[in-house]
C-alpha cells in the first residue's frame, strides 16, 4: 500500500511537471504540534521539496508540492495541493489539502495510521520573480489513532518556507 501511494504520488507529480508553467524548490522550518486527550507536545525540524505552479487567471493558481519533512523522530513525505488567490502582484492567500505519509518507525503499530490528512491555510509573498516566501498552518482532519477506545491523536503543522522558481 505504501509503495503504491508513493509510486502514484511520484507519477502524478512527474506528469504535472510536463505542462508546468513554473517549477521550483523550497525548504524551511516545520513545527509539529501533537495533541491527544489532554496531552500536547511541540517539536521543530525542517522540510525540503519541489513545486510547480499553474495559473488559472491573473488572481488564481494551483501549486502542487511534493515535500519531505523531518521533525524529531517523525519523517514524512507529503503531497500538497495549494490553491492560491493573489491579493496583489506580490501577496497571496493559500488554502488546500496536505496529505502526509509517515515513513520509518513512527506509528509502527496496528493502533495507528501513518496517514496525516490536513487542511492548510496560509499566505505567500513573492520577494522577486524567482524568490518566494510562504507560511502555512495545517489542521489535521483525521485521527492517527485507529485502535479500540475513544482516543484522539492529531498532529498539526506550521511551515515557514523559502522557495526558488527556476
Amino acid at each position: 500500500m505504501k509503495k503504491l501511494a508513493l509510486t502514484a504520488a511520484i507519477a502524478v507529480f512527474t506528469l504535472t511537471n510536463i505542462n508546468a508553467q513554473q517549477i521550483g524548490a523550497l525548504g524551511g522550518i516545520t513545527s509539529l504540534q501533537s495533541a491527544g486527550d489532554g496531552e500536547s507536545d511541540s517539536e521543530t525540524g525542517f522540510h525540503l521539496g519541489v513545486f510547480t505552479e499553474f495559473e488559472f487567471s491573473s488572481t488564481t493558481s494551483l501549486q502542487p508540492e511534493l515535500t519531505y519533512s523531518s521533525v524529531d523522530e517523525l519523517d514524512m513525505i507529503s503531497i500538497n495541493g495549494v490553491f492560491k488567490y493573489s491579493l496583489s502582484d506580490n501577496f497571496n492567500l493559500q488554502a488546500g489539502p496536505q496529505i502526509g505519509f509517515a515513513i520509518g518507525d513512527a506509528f509502527d503499530s496496528d493502533d495507528y495510521t501513518k496517514l496525516n490528512f490536513q487542511l492548510a491555510l496560509g499566505a505567500g509573498f513573492d520577494i522577486s520573480d524567482n524568490l518566494i516566501a510562504q507560511i502555512r498552518y495545517g489542521f489535521q482532519l483525521n485521527n492517527h489513532y485507529t485502535g479500540d477506545g475513544d482516543y484522539d491523536y492529531r498532529i498539526n503543522s506550521l511551515s515557514v518556507s523559502l522557495g526558488y522558481k527556476f
